[in-house]
């Protein structure tokens, strides 16, 4: 049977602790001896505390000289579990709860509005169009335009040279899409329009002098704004503004035309409709 050594302080079977000093009892001064076999689980059954050389492998000295030992018994058992459970618990929370992870959101690019539109728009103002040149030379604004005919030629417009003429409407604006018989005759055409755009200004004013444009397709374009009033009919004397305009290596033209009043008396309208020249055509 194991002597109880009255200057040591002896572990109760809980795991409540004991003050450090007990009434009557003198701190520990032997030093702790380490053994060679490390100290067990401090999981121990029955009430009988261990032998001295024992109970030296299990406890560890403090600042104060108590010597600590494991619990033993249920309430062994008890903290055993509590810290298994919080163990458990702490590795669940990173398996089954993973910490938020940021994802980049992309989009899928998708087509400009009114793309699809513009396109069959295109596709249904080609075929009305006589010629592959004249429908090549309108590209930038068949998805814009639409309404086309292909009007009867009369004697006077047969006599300035012309062989088709093709009406169109873009809302407020009428255009017409011109073939002639040859490049001289287009000249010709275009010598009449820059005779009328001597006058525009006073007509309309901020008309600019007849120049030449370059559109996205690379082609250089003579361009001409003019005015000129209604000569007769309910719109008599009404000012209409117009823009002609033509490829110099092919016997083509076009023309814009809209009355001035519907244009706010400002050119700007109208030529924002011609620069659609210069972007890119709708894909045919």
């Amino acid at each position: 049977m194991t002597t109880q050594h009255p200057d040591r302080a002896v572990w109760p079977s809980s795991i409540e602790d004991v003050p450090t000093t007990a009434p009557g009892r003198v701190p520990a001064v032997e030093p702790v001896r380490r053994t060679a076999t490390p100290p067990d689980n401090g999981i121990r059954t029955g009430s009988h505390p261990p032998d001295s050389d024992q109970r030296r492998s299990l406890v560890s000295g403090d600042r104060s000289g108590r010597r600590r030992r494991w619990p033993r018994g249920p309430a062994a058992l008890a903290l055993a579990a509590l810290l298994t459970g919080a163990s458990i618990g702490f590795g669940l929370h990173y398996t089954v709860v993973p910490p938020p992870r940021h994802t980049p959101i992309t989009t899928a690019p998708t087509a400009s509005a009114g793309a699809a539109f513009a396109q069959r728009q295109a596709t249904v103002n080609r075929a009305t169009l006589p010629t592959p040149d004249i429908a090549d030379f309108a590209g930038p604004w068949l998805g814009t335009i639409g309404g086309c005919s292909v009007d009867a030629i009369s004697e006077a417009q047969r006599g300035n040279g012309e062989t088709t003429r093709t009406r169109c409407t873009a809302g407020i604006v009428t255009s017409y899409w011109i073939t002639y018989r040859n490049l001289a005759d287009r000249e010709a055409a275009e010598a009449r329009y820059r005779s009328q755009a001597a006058n525009a200004a006073a007509l309309a004013a901020g008309a600019a002098a007849p120049t030449q444009q370059s559109t996205a397709a690379g082609r250089t374009m003579q361009y001409i704004e003019y005015a000129y009033r209604i000569p007769t009919g309910n719109r008599a004397g009404q000012v209409v503004a117009a823009i002609w305009w033509s490829d110099p290596t092919k016997p083509i033209a076009g023309v814009f035309t809209c009355y001035w009043a519907d244009l706010a008396s400002s050119w700007a309208p109208l030529r924002d409709l011609w620069a659609q020249a210069t972007t890119t055509p709708v894909q045919r």
